[in-house]
């Protein structure tokens, strides 16, 4: 019902943002029906351990590089050995022994780039930096960098931990990395270009690079004004099967991912007698 105020000026009740983060747009891209399940229906989602892996690995190397940004001078051996320890107890209900065993040689080689001499490690400004940037009154972007650091040539470099086995889906997907360089453009307006990484942990902290202008990142912001407007508006909520739906956790409401998942997994029925 129409307050006396609403009628009589013919306005609209003010609005709220609508909330994007990258991981939310781009469920909306790959599946809409997933999209639906998550962020409208709120359906329980499962405990996968690839995501446990993750946020261990996250959370060691949040600990290892805070204890030096607060100037912390102890040998790394000693406060990798530190995190790694707090971050087993931490998830010591969900982590299996073989994830923990390939954490520990991970950092492990990791700790080999980190002691190289070369590394400044001064450089790094911060870790999981939360960010939440209001775009024209209409989305409300929030997200958290990994990582934020000064490289030797001066330009401000945003890296994304990734914990993935097949690195290939990463070589031509730069929107994670465009929006966390648009968050630092939008902080410091005289940077002209941002350097963008995903870190493949599983790969020997292997780096996939790209360097984004000003121009092209800043296009960063009609997408998101744009996939608000689609989701909106999105009445259908369509699947898009693939082979990815085993790892959907609403994989038993959606018959569509069901048939893709299952697929030549049943001979159909059979006469016994």
């Amino acid at each position: 019902m129409e307050t006396i105020y609403e009628k009589s000026f013919n306005i609209m009740p003010p609005t709220t943002p609508y909330k994007l983060s990258v991981s939310k747009t781009k469920t909306y891209v790959d599946c809409k029906r997933k999209f639906k399940f998550s962020y409208i229906d709120k359906l329980p989602k499962k405990d996968w351990a690839h995501l446990t892996y993750g946020k261990f690995i996250h959370r060691i190397l949040e600990l290892f590089h805070q204890y030096y940004l607060e100037s912390g001078n102890d040998p790394c051996h000693v406060v990798m050995g530190r995190c790694f320890n707090q971050a087993v107890k931490e998830f010591k209900a969900e982590l299996t022994p073989e994830q923990k065993k390939e954490g520990y040689e991970a950092l492990n080689s990791y700790l080999n780039i980190w002691s190289n001499p070369e590394i400044i490690r001064s450089s790094i400004l911060s870790v999981e930096k939360q960010f939440n940037v209001n775009i024209d009154d209409t989305v409300l972007l929030n997200g958290m960098i990994d990582r934020v650091q000064v490289d030797p040539d001066g330009m401000i470099h945003v890296a994304d931990y990734k914990t993935t086995k097949d690195k290939k889906y990463l070589k031509n997907d730069w929107f994670q990395l465009l929006t966390y360089a648009y968050v630092m453009m939008l902080e410091d307006p005289s940077i002209e270009t941002v350097r963008g990484s995903y870190v493949l942990i599983r790969h020997g902290f292997e780096y996939i690079t790209s360097e984004f202008k000003r121009a092209d990142v800043l296009k960063i912001k009609d997408k998101y004004l744009q996939y608000q407007i689609e989701i909106s508006e999105e009445k259908l909520w369509r699947a898009n099967p693939t082979f990815l739906c085993k790892f959907c956790d609403f994989l038993e409401s959606c018959e569509e991912g069901k048939k893709q998942v299952y697929k030549g997994d049943f001979f159909g029925p059979t006469d016994w007698t």
